[in-house]
Parts: C-alpha cells; structure tokens; sequence
C-alpha cells in the first residue's frame, strides 16, 4: 500500500482531504498529517512516503521550500500542491520543482481523485 502525507496548516482543511477521497480504493493510506514543511520533513524521514498533499503558504516552512527540500534529497515522491492562491508565479515555480499537479482551495473532489488516479497507475 502507498503512504500519503497531507500536510496544511489549517485542520479542518486536513480532516477533509482525509474524508473527501477513498483512500483504500486506490492502494493509498494516510501514513501522517503535518502542519508546516518543517514537520512534514520530519516525518519523511521517518516514513517512506510516496505521495505528498502539501499547502504552498504555511508557518516555519512553506510548500515551496520542502518540495525544495525533496529535491534536494532526491526522495521519490510524487507531489500535489494544494493552494488558496491562483497566483501563476506559484504554479510556475511549482512546475520547475516537478508537481504532479497544482489543484486550487477549495479543492474539487473529481480533480483530486483524477490526479491521484493517474500518479498511482504511473
């Protein structure tokens, strides 16, 4: 089974990506939630991680800095940005970092389900 973090700042945004896709269906588990890319990042290296839901603004370390961070590391793990923000200088600077996809708050369900449908039959 492959391990999904979700990571935001804002719990009731976590409580509902939990609930808005059936994670079971596509081979997935929620291994961890985190709440800045600072925790995230503790987290991976604790855990093997295969897909990462990760907000762009946050406290302590944005979306950003830990796909930077991922990068950096070389960690292979398939990266979904979440955003409150329609702002092109945050998509173009998420494309350079390899995102699988920049999905806009509040997220549409058949969007989400469709990106994680394609990166799991990847």
């Amino acid at each position: 089974m492959y391990k999904v973090l979700l990571v935001d700042d804002e719990p009731f945004i976590l409580k509902g990506l939990k609930e808005i896709i059936h994670w079971e269906e596509y081979g997935l588990e929620i291994a961890a939630v985190a709440t800045d890319g600072i925790q995230a990042l503790e987290i991976i290296k604790q855990t093997r991680i295969h897909i990462l839901l990760t907000d762009i603004k946050m406290p302590n370390m944005n979306g950003l800095e830990l796909l930077k961070c991922i990068k950096q590391q070389r960690l292979d793990i398939k990266c979904i940005i979440l955003s409150g923000y329609d702002d092109f200088m945050y998509v173009r600077e998420a494309a350079k970092l390899g995102i699988e996809n920049y999905l806009l708050k509040p997220v549409d369900e058949e969007e989400l389900s469709s990106t994680i449908s394609s990166i799991v039959e990847r």
